[in-house]
């Protein structure tokens, strides 16, 4: 994982599958006609590194619902900080925008565990 993605020294890699139904471009909510998936390859107390075939712009905030740990977490906020084309692919890293407090708790007993 490149270093500009997350800084924490506590990245987890952690392969899920997330579904996103809608996102902000611009400050405008932007509703899909088709879900978009994305595969969460790390995370970490300030966000997310993802990969997915969807192209997004810098900036965008996207609201997913991901699993961790086997728990569900709804409509978490992650805004784009970087975006790397690879292939057909790209690769995103998000951070978080107000992580809820059991997702930072489960991270957590996650990092006592490492």
């Amino acid at each position: 994982m490149e270093n500009d993605c997350i800084k924490e020294q506590l990245k987890i890699q952690y392969f899920e599958r997330i579904i996103i139904y809608s996102y902000y471009h611009k400050g405008q909510l932007i509703n899909l006609s088709s879900p978009c998936e994305l595969i969460m390859l790390n995370i970490s107390f300030e966000g997310l590194e993802v990969i997915t075939d969807k192209e997004f712009d810098k900036e965008d905030i996207l609201l997913m619902n991901l699993r961790f740990d086997g728990i569900p977490f709804d409509k978490i906020l992650g805004k784009i900080r970087n975006i790397k084309k690879i292939g057909e692919m790209y690769k995103i890293c998000l951070d978080f925008i107000g992580i809820p407090n059991f997702l930072f708790e489960r991270l957590k007993v996650q990092e006592k565990t490492l």
